[in-house]
């Protein structure tokens, strides 16, 4: 019992802690979460007016637990003794205070001696990569290239700001950028091994993240425009976008924007990540929006999938108001598929109640899929129920695949002896063949 009293003591301590930390820090600081990713943090330091400040002061003498003035540039022992607090303190609170200071006093001269006092920090932390931000942002390639000879991530937040701040520069030069043959690379793409095409698209997240926040329609173009090219790695990035949408609007109007798009692959895409927030706002104002979509299996599968986490009946009775067709079945594999990780006994009965249907087959695949972890016979015994072999085949592929991932010799005995045509059975008994067949 007393141990229980003292871990909230505790908590409720650092609780009050984080609520003074975000009232202190709210105006000055460019993040306001200490975990944020370079989407959220493009938001909070693209709205911000600059970094830029005027040379010139009045002050002789600097007290860095004052804050530094927009109009007045930091003389270097103000910078310094801003990173000795970052190095030393253990209070959340001067930490964030002493960081904000540093990025209001950033200019393009003194970027590299800011650079040093936060390059104790971890890469991948807000605070490390709101500076290459908030760098990319006021000093463009100087910035973007600094980091092709370092070990850390600096490149990808550098060219992100640079891309919010002045898209059309960053677009040219990222175009424009032959790193084969700029021995600025040579440490990443020759001592490091890195190949140029993935290191291309990995710099072209954060170009693609700098260019959703400050146009998203130039980005959605951008990305198409890659998407036709061939480039595979550009479909994940139209995520990207549709979440700099919804953090500027709601999903009615992130919808809105979505359903603009041109048809094709990008606007399915961009639908469906809108789909799966517009159900956390609003469910039924969701569905209703979603029954639009009928034929469109990535927005019929997210309503179905996020409703049947809150109540799996009321979706899966939504689902059968929809025409049968792919959008149909996406959402009952994934309602159904969501309910057996809740509740596999009430989700079998239910399967044993519905008519033979192909949206009861796709059902059933959710079910299998997710039961064969914990069950496989089971699983296997409802994946050859499918009145179709083809249905039936990928279902009973997918369940090995499942329980090959937990134990692969008891998967690759039962499909050895399965009767499953040869190229099912070699999906389930080497999956990584199965993954460079699908790739080439």
């Amino acid at each position: 019992m007393m141990k229980q009293q003292k871990v909230r003591i505790v908590h409720v301590t650092w609780f009050l802690i984080a609520v003074i930390a975000f009232v202190i820090g709210f105006r000055r600081s460019p993040s306001q979460s200490e975990h944020v990713d370079l989407d959220e943090s493009s938001q909070s330091l693209a709205s911000s007016t600059t970094w830029v400040r005027s040379p010139g002061s009045s002050e002789t003498e600097a007290d860095i637990s004052k804050e530094v003035s927009r109009s007045t540039a930091l003389r270097e022992q103000d910078i310094r003794a801003l990173g000795e607090k970052l190095r030393q303190s253990r209070n959340p609170i001067e930490l964030r205070l002493a960081f904000s200071k540093l990025l209001e006093g950033l200019t393009q001269e003194n970027a590299l001696l800011v650079r040093e006092q936060i390059a104790h920090l971890d890469h991948r932390s807000a605070e490390f990569r709101e500076f290459h931000y908030a760098w990319g942002a006021i000093a463009g390639a100087e910035a973007a290239l600094f980091g092709a000879e370092t070990e850390e991530d600096d490149m990808s937040p550098a060219l992100a700001g640079w891309a919010n701040a002045n898209p059309s520069e960053a677009l040219a030069w990222f175009d424009n950028l032959d790193m084969a043959s700029n021995p600025a690379f040579d440490s990443l793409l020759k001592e490091r091994n890195l190949k140029p095409e993935a290191l291309r698209n990995h710099l072209m997240r954060g170009l693609v993240q700098g260019l959703a926040s400050a146009d998203p329609d130039k980005a959605i173009a951008y990305v198409t425009g890659q998407t036709e090219a061939g480039n595979k790695a550009a479909y994940g990035m139209i995520h990207t976008i549709a979440e700099s949408v919804l953090r500027t609007d709601k999903p009615a109007q992130a919808a809105h924007w979505a359903d603009s798009l041109a048809e094709g692959h990008v606007r399915n895409l961009a639908l469906r990540r809108v789909a799966d927030r517009y159900v956390d706002e609003d469910l039924q104002a969701a569905a209703e929006w979603a029954t639009q979509y009928p034929d469109n299996a990535g927005v019929i599968a997210e309503v179905g999938e996020n409703w049947a986490h809150r109540d799996p009946q009321a979706a899966l009775e939504w689902l059968t108001t929809l025409p049968e067709g792919k959008g149909q079945d996406a959402g009952m594999h994934q309602a159904l598929r969501e309910w057996t990780d809740e509740d596999p006994v009430a989700a079998s009965e239910y399967l044993a109640t519905m008519p033979a249907s192909p949206a009861k087959d796709a059902a059933i695949m959710g079910f299998a899929n997710r039961l064969a972890y914990e069950d496989p016979a089971a699983a296997i015994a409802w994946a050859e129920t499918i009145a179709t072999s083809e249905g039936r085949n990928t279902a009973l592929a997918v369940v090995g695949r499942n329980w090959a991932s937990k134990d692969p010799q008891a998967a690759a005995a039962w499909a050895a002896s399965s009767g499953l045509p040869e190229n099912v059975q070699q999906s389930i008994i080497n999956p990584d063949r199965r993954r460079r067949d699908r790739d080439k």
